[in-house]
């Protein structure tokens, strides 16, 4: 019964951020029916809270490559190579506001 009713509340919730509260609520509700015990209830919400984690950290991985993987596509720039081209622009500047101090002297 206690595996169908975490099956059964995993694909409700799709493993989204569920609360502390929210889950403990639950398991209340369900000791109060009588279909957990005491035990299996902090058991159970010990475990959505694992799970929940665990899939919040899965759906951020997989954000971070999909999002990764479309400024590639799309020929973005990474941070660091932004970075060395905003450094080589200053360089530059730097080196033509020299020149024209030459030139005008």
């Amino acid at each position: 019964m206690l595996e169908l009713l975490k099956k059964g509340f995993y694909t409700g919730l799709g493993l989204a951020s569920i609360t502390k509260e929210k889950a403990e609520e639950l398991a209340k509700e369900l000791v109060k029916k009588g279909e957990l015990s005491e035990k299996e209830g902090k058991g159970f919400v010990e475990e959505i809270l694992k799970k929940s984690k665990e899939a919040e950290q899965e759906f951020k991985k997989k954000a971070e490559t999909l999002v990764n993987n479309a400024l590639k596509k799309i020929d973005v720039p990474s941070k660091k190579e932004f970075t060395a081209i905003t450094q080589r622009m200053a360089k530059l500047e730097g080196k033509i506001k020299d020149l024209k101090k030459k030139i005008t002297e």
